[in-house]
């Protein structure tokens, strides 16, 4: 055998020849030549037969582009040399040639000796292959380069470049292609790599095509199906915040009842902020990119309905186009009247995901839409699912769908039709339709309790109510944040407090109504009412110690309280006679009163009022001030529910807890399907109750304690004769016919007895 020479065997074995070269470039000159001159023959017979499967020409190719950044001028042609083939012959190449070539791009690539625009656009090309591995492949090199290439800087020039090639790409006839591109701008809006406007609106372009492939995608990443929800996040396991209830009863000096009613009603908070906290996670941020979100849900709310005449789509798709036109409706708070025409029929009991439907008409439901267009919506649902011939299951998603309806826009609800649904199913035997129909009535205790009657209101409802007022259509009220927010600051809290305490100290007799109607005191006669009712009518003063004196002064002029009856009767007449018209304008800073003349001289105006801007206008609100403002407001809401009053000395802003404060701060314009199926619990399967019954049975002991160890029960025989009263047998058949045997039996049976007797003894 004869021995071959090492240049021989090094010509052979190209990975060793490869390992030697990265580590002496110049000692190897002369093997790369050779194997440089071997690949370039190997190439022109390629390009005669490009289909032909050329194994050897595949392994040159690997090779160079592995030590192509130690022989850089000999391979400056290389690159454009494999990128020409791919982009003339990619649909004839043979797959593993193909893939590497791919191999061999990319890793000049990360070596830096291809500019990154000539390669991606030839990869986007690539997509049209019919080779699922290699589109793959094509995928993850693409997604990362352009996140290396935007990890220390934006750099504009290239995205620029390839979100203009992928525009043109999303309109290719290939819809594989089109499709993979769009998966790289979603996955790159993911990584928030592109996470700019003009990214969302190629995507918002995505989802009209005529495809069904292209625009599934497009909707689902508006979506968010495709986003994975935070495993460690476990609100459910937060005990509530009771330290600063505690300080709070402790300055107050409650009683122990009180004290129990408002950690009640504080756990309650907590709880609907926890509710809130578990809406579905979405792209938020995408959608608030849209350009034109008004126009967007017009195209697409038409494209729906267009879908649904010609049945062009699946059913799945055009769910996920209504859910995503109702939530385009939501947090944009847009106008779409149709698209409560279009969803009428699709609510009724027996179509499919109805309960999606439900959800999905909860969420495109905002303060902003009139009452009169949600009205159909909120009758039809009531009509369709809550009645007694339909199952409990179907009257609870429709109660549940109607509070997520009525906790966006109240005023959709008529108050007849609310105290209806209270009235028939608040006491129901179904447990599911009874929690629902409570949950509604709790929902407009807080709303609108107005539209309740008077037995439903509930303690703490009734009495707020002479300071509550409803929002009317359209309006926001921002009061009550702008009272909280100055609790912030320590001396504003106390001079609230001061002001509190000396407005309560002058209206002495506020809320003198309830008190009056409600409250009889003891002893109190029928004259001092009569007195009551003449004061009045008639302007007359009752004297004693009826705690009414200074009344008139207080009410018509407020003038000297030491005047005597006669001269505030004759004062009272003359204001009659002369008074012809009062006129109050009212101002958002004072309060102007103008009388006619022959008005008493002495009656002063009311000064004017000055619009406090608090501290919210004053100062930059931290994230820290948030946290507290969210526990202000729990407190409140709690001292609100417990029917306590609350003043700014009831809390303690000065410390700072964090427990349980971020999930409060979420996202409100999703309803997810779990909240309309609340309540309703499905029967379980056949494996699933022998299941139970098998887990009852574990560490369960049968039979009686006594007699034997093998055998410790007793038959029926034996119970009936020791245990069983005998009132429990008297009327047993074998009881009843011995006291009906003829002579002639009750002989023939005393004398088994006795042989039987004589047997045994």
């Amino acid at each position: 055998m004869v021995k071959r020479s090492r240049a021989e065997f090094l010509a052979s074995n190209l990975p060793q020849l490869q390992n030697l070269m990265k580590r002496d470039p110049r000692s190897y000159e002369e093997e790369f030549s050779q194997q440089w001159r071997h690949y370039e023959s190997e190439l022109a017979i390629f390009r005669l037969k490009p289909d032909s499967e050329a194994k050897e020409f595949a392994d040159l190719i690997t090779f160079i582009s592995h030590v192509s950044q130690c022989y850089t001028q000999q391979c400056a042609e290389f690159p454009q040399q494999i990128m020409d083939l791919l982009s003339t012959h990619y649909q004839i190449l043979e797959p593993d040639l193909r893939k590497t070539m791919v191999q061999a791009l990319v890793l000049l690539r990360n070596k830096d000796l291809i500019s990154a625009t000539s390669l991606l656009s030839l990869f986007f090309t690539l997509f049209r292959a019919k080779d699922k591995q290699l589109r793959a492949l094509l995928h993850n090199h693409i997604v990362n380069d352009i996140k290396n290439a935007n990890a220390k800087s934006k750099n504009n020039k290239l995205n620029k470049t390839l979100q203009n090639f992928m525009y043109n790409m999303l309109k290719d006839s290939n819809e594989v292609a089109a499709k993979k591109s769009l998966e790289v701008m979603i996955d790159l809006y993911g990584k928030n790599v592109w996470n700019d406007a003009k990214t969302v609106n190629v995507i918002v372009e995505a989802c009209f095509s005529p495809s069904p492939k292209l625009c599934a995608p497009a909707l689902h990443f508006f979506l968010g199906t495709n986003e994975k929800k935070d495993e460690d996040e476990d609100s459910d396991t937060e005990a509530p915040n009771i330290e600063s209830i505690k300080h709070m009863m402790h300055v107050n000096k409650k009683k122990k009842s009180k004290k129990t009613a408002l950690d009640k009603a504080m756990a309650t908070v907590k709880r609907k902020d926890r509710a809130r906290a578990r809406a579905e996670i979405f792209n938020f941020s995408a959608l608030h990119l849209v350009n034109d979100p008004q126009g967007f849900a017009e195209k697409l709310f038409s494209r729906l309905k267009h879908t649904t005449s010609t049945n062009a789509f699946r059913f799945e798709l055009r769910l996920q186009m209504m859910n995503l036109v109702s939530r385009l409706i939501g947090v944009h708070k847009l106008i779409l009247f149709g698209f409560y025409e279009y969803v009428v029929s699709f609510l009724k009991p027996h179509q499919r995901e109805v309960t999606a439907i439900l959800a999905y008409v909860a969420q495109s439901s905002h303060d902003l839409v009139p009452p009169d267009a949600l009205a159909p919506v909120v009758q039809a649902i009531a009509d369709n699912f809550v009645w007694n011939n339909v199952s409990s299951e179907v009257v609870t998603a429709g109660l549940n769908g109607l509070r997520e309806i009525c906790a966006r826009c109240p005023l959709a609800m008529s108050e007849s039709l609310l105290q209806s649904l209270i009235e028939d199913y608040k006491n129901t035997r179904e447990k599911g339709p009874m929690n629902a129909a409570r949950s509604l009535l709790g929902l407009y205790r807080e709303v609108n309790p107005e539209m309740l009657k008077k037995k439903d209101r509930g303690r703490s409802a009734a009495v707020n109510l002479k300071d509550f007022k409803p929002a009317r259509y359209g309006e926001v009220l921002n009061d009550d944040v702008l009272e909280v927010a100055d609790m912030l600051d320590p001396r504003r809290a106390k001079a609230a407090a001061k002001e509190a305490t000396a407005d309560k100290q002058e209206d002495g007799w506020e809320g003198w109504e309830e008190a009056s109607d409600e409250e009889v005191v003891d002893g109190e006669d029928d004259e001092d009412k009569e007195g009551w009712e003449d004061v009045s009518s008639e302007g007359e003063k009752p004297t004693g110690e009826d705690g009414w004196e200074g009344w008139e002064e207080a009410s018509l002029d407020g003038g000297d309280e030491k005047d005597s009856d006669a001269e505030a009767d004759s004062d009272a007449e003359e204001e009659e006679e002369e008074a012809e018209e009062v006129v109050v304008e009212e101002t958002e800073e004072i309060t102007v009163v103008e009388t006619t003349e022959g008005a008493a001289k002495d009656a002063e105006p009311s000064p004017p009022k000055k619009q406090k801007l608090g501290l919210a206008a004053e100062k930059i609100l931290t994230d820290a001030d948030h946290r507290k403002l969210r526990k202000i407001q729990q407190l409140k809401a709690a001292n609100k529910m417990a029917g306590l009053s609350f003043t700014p000395e009831d809390i303690d802003v000065s410390s700072d807890d964090e427990e349980g404060d971020e999930d409060s701060d979420t996202n409100g314009d999703v309803v997810d399907v779990s909240r309309i199926m609340r309540g309703i619990r499905r029967k379980d399967d056949y494996e699933a109750r022998l299941a139970s019954i098998k887990s009852g049975r574990e560490d369960k002991t049968y039979g009686s304690r006594k007699g034997k160890e093998e055998r410790s029960s007793k038959t029926n025989r034996e119970k009936a004769k020791t245990t069983k009263a005998f009132m429990m047998v008297v009327h047993k058949r074998s009881v009843v016919g011995k006291a009906k045997r003829s002579l002639r039996e009750k002989q023939k049976v005393l004398r088994q007895h006795i042989t039987k007797q004589k047997k045994q003894h």
